[in-house]
């Protein structure tokens, strides 16, 4: 399992990604709570990268 944080700085929830397929990722979350999109990285289960979506 992988956990990111909201990047939305009201919320700041905990995000379970917890499919197998986002041990490797690149591409968006959504945050259940508040709805913030986010671009992430993650890497053999490290998050390498996590931002605000432009596209917001």
């Amino acid at each position: 399992m992988v956990h990111v944080f909201c990047l939305d700085e009201n919320c700041r929830r905990v995000i379970h990604l917890s499919d197998h397929k986002h041990w490797n990722y690149k591409g968006g979350v959504v945050c259940r709570r508040c709805g913030t999109k986010m671009e992430v990285e993650i890497d053999d289960g490290e998050v390498k990268s996590s931002k605000k979506s432009e596209k917001e």
